[in-house]
């Protein structure tokens, strides 16, 4: 059960260049912007995981992910 969740039941496909922008609202002036790139180890998984939601660390940490 604890397994299935980093591995969802997702189409695999070679179309795998997205991007996802999220701010923390409201938007600050001079935020800092981060960059956050998920690894699959190559193998398999998705940015769409529940854990992997980047809305807490925008609005936590007051930056643009």
């Amino acid at each position: 059960p604890g397994a299935t969740m980093w591995n969802p039941n997702t189409p695999l496909s070679e179309d795998c260049l997205y991007i996802n922008v999220v701010a923390p609202r409201p938007r600050p002036k001079n935020a800092a912007v981060m960059l956050w790139i998920f690894s699959g180890s190559f193998y398999s998984g998705t940015a769409r995981l529940d854990v992997y939601d980047q809305r807490a660390l925008a609005s936590e940490e007051n930056v643009i992910v």
